[in-house]
């Protein structure tokens, strides 16, 4: 059955332990439109890419959950993730659409927020391992559109000396202070990593099967929060630079979503405000003259509008690589592919010789939400071993 609960980001942060270099303390790191996502040799961890300023002073009724992400730097508090929307009415607030979900959003105080949080958490020591003594590595992805010209502002906004604290849950408040130079931070075209994640095994061995790909036509499917991604390989070459489609991601079903809502009920709202309510799947309608409320269900738009985008984004695909003719594999990665999984999947059950491969495949343990990342660490970590 499906829920609206299930579209909305979560906050983890679970403790794993995978292979690890001797050198270097590395973070594979996404900092995605719609959640944070990470790998780091001791754990993987998650959260909500949405983060409010917060007074210092402000009193707070109920305790802290055990993963409620608290924020602080010289310049104030901030309410990371989940506790970002628990504790602000997201519409008395009005974030503007390009801070949250635009390419230039890199140079906003939020960003910063959201990356050295990330970040943090990828540092925090456990049974499974502690970074002390060895050097940060940090690898991340872009849409292959954009990465070439978006890599310089990204390294730039990071390559800093960091000095900041995060406190999650009632624990104490952690200070970090840490520099990371324009050489220790990788970036590579965000589907290449589930590509690699779909290659590899649990301790970050190529496997057999990767032959296969890399001697056949192959297409990494990687439908994001912001946007679609479509990856091409040809016997074992990348063809292009990929292709980014902005209108065909997850914001777009909440975009058209919160469209629905005003043009049935009369309620306009934002996506961010959407995404606060998805854990009801509900929206109060109003009638103020009569004094009178009542709570109206969303989930059928939402789930009609996933299913509209998904169909638009495979007859986008259709069309580029030729109803895909000559098209061995599909690697299909990511949340908003799970989303889309069963409608997407059945599109291709009469194409005989062509097979969809989960980006997670190799590691079923994991969400594929975490493939692209999984890709990301192991990556680096090869290459530093």
């Amino acid at each position: 059955m499906r829920e609206t609960l299930n579209f909305k980001p979560k906050t983890l942060m679970e403790t794993r332990s995978f292979p690890s270099s001797n050198s270097h303390w590395v973070i594979g790191l996404d900092i995605g439109y719609s959640a944070v996502k990470g790998i780091c040799p001791n754990k993987i961890f998650s959260f909500p890419s949405y983060a409010r300023k917060i007074p210092e002073n402000r009193e707070r009724m109920k305790a802290y959950a055990d993963t409620d992400i608290r924020y602080r730097d010289k310049d104030g508090i901030w309410a990371v993730g989940t506790l970002a929307y628990d504790e602000v009415v997201v519409s008395e607030v009005i974030d503007s659409e390009e801070e949250l979900y635009g390419r230039n959003r890199y140079y906003s105080p939020m960003f910063m927020v959201l990356a050295r949080t990330g970040i943090a958490l990828g540092l925090i020591s456990n049974h499974a391992g502690n970074p002390a003594g060895r050097k940060i590595a940090l690898q991340t992805g872009l849409p292959p559109k954009y990465r070439i010209t978006d890599t310089p502002m990204l390294k730039e906004v990071l390559a800093e000396k960091h000095s900041f604290e995060v406190q999650i849950g009632n624990a104490p408040w952690q200070r970090f202070e840490f520099e990371l130079r324009e050489d220790d931070i990788y970036v590579m075209p965000q589907p290449l990593g589930a590509l690699v994640s779909a290659s590899i095994d649990k301790d970050g061995k190529q496997l057999p099967q990767s032959a296969k790909y890399f001697a056949s036509n192959l297409i990494v499917f990687d439908p994001g929060f912001g946007t679609l991604d479509d990856y091409m390989v040809r016997m074992g070459s990348v063809v292009g630079t990929g292709e980014t489609f902005s209108n065909l991601g997850m914001h777009e079903v909440f975009q058209r979503t919160c469209d629905d809502i005003q043009k049935i009920y009369g309620v306009q709202m934002l996506v961010p405000e959407l995404i606060n309510k998805l854990e009801k799947g509900t929206v109060y309608i109003t009638d103020r003259r009569a004094m009178k409320r009542t709570d109206k269900q969303f989930g059928n738009f939402l789930f009609n509008n996933c299913e509209q985008v998904c169909e638009e984004a495979i007859e986008k695909m259709k069309v580029i690589h030729d109803y895909f003719s000559d098209i061995d594999y599909i690697i299909a990665t990511g949340g908003t592919y799970d989303a889309w999984a069963d409608a997407f999947n059945s599109k291709f059950a009469e194409m005989e010789g062509l097979d969809i491969i989960p980006g997670n495949i190799n590691d079923p343990t994991l969400s594929n939400v975490f493939s692209n990342v999984r890709g990301y660490y192991f990556y680096l970590m090869n290459r530093l071993k």
